[in-house]
């Protein structure tokens, strides 16, 4: 048996204003940095055999930062990524229903298969990230890695992994530095055992 540790990335400027994100390629602030080195210190002892990250900055940051603090290196697995939002990049979630009111509906009952105009879907993203991560598993049956990606694509595999409808992803927790453990058993079942812990990030 072996343990996959999925990591949110830190923090960056665009989280606290609940603007989407996406394929803007942001680095860590301050907190985000301090986030990671408090998920390094959670992690600290654990026998790891690798660390993989998404290509965009604040992940390969995160990623970096806790590999420094156990001896080892980053994997870029670029289809980890997150969703690309298109035109909706950088706005905040709340202006979407007044300038995209029939879209963003459509948006929110059918994300697999609907799309922000220039964008992805989450079908899309789904169809990219789950056989990346599920290929990192096979490639240390037995062994315990981290992998850091981002909030939507963390949502898309969890749903994957618990057989949840990708439509229900937001009810799926992942704060900034949040960690989620899935445990791959023999015969490479995985089971998900804890979803978006922060504990790591409160005082004492």
């Amino acid at each position: 048996m072996g343990r996959l540790y999925l990591i949110r990335h830190g923090e960056v400027a665009w989280n606290r204003e609940n603007s989407y994100i996406g394929s803007t390629d942001l680095p860590l602030n301050d907190e985000g940095r301090r986030q990671a080195e408090l998920l390094a210190d959670r992690l600290k002892g654990t026998d790891l055999a690798g660390v993989y990250s998404s290509d965009l900055s604040r992940a390969r940051e995160t990623a970096e930062i806790i590999a420094e603090r156990l001896d080892l290196s980053v994997v870029i697995v670029p289809e980890l990524r997150e969703l690309d939002y298109g035109e909706w990049e950088g706005m905040p979630e709340i202006e979407l229903p007044k300038r995209y009111p029939e879209l963003y509906a459509q948006w929110r009952a059918n994300p697999a298969e609907v799309r922000a105009p220039g964008g992805e879907t989450f079908g899309e993203l789904r169809d990219r990230a789950c056989p990346a991560f599920e290929r990192i598993a096979k490639a240390h049956a037995g062994e315990n890695v981290i992998v850091v990606a981002h909030k939507s694509a963390n949502r898309v595999m969890l749903c994957r992994l618990m057989g949840i409808d990708i439509k229900y992803y937001r009810e799926i927790g992942q704060g900034n530095a949040a960690l989620n453990v899935i445990e791959r058993r023999d015969g490479g079942r995985m089971v998900v055992e804890s979803v978006n812990d922060m504990s790591h990030l409160s005082p004492g």
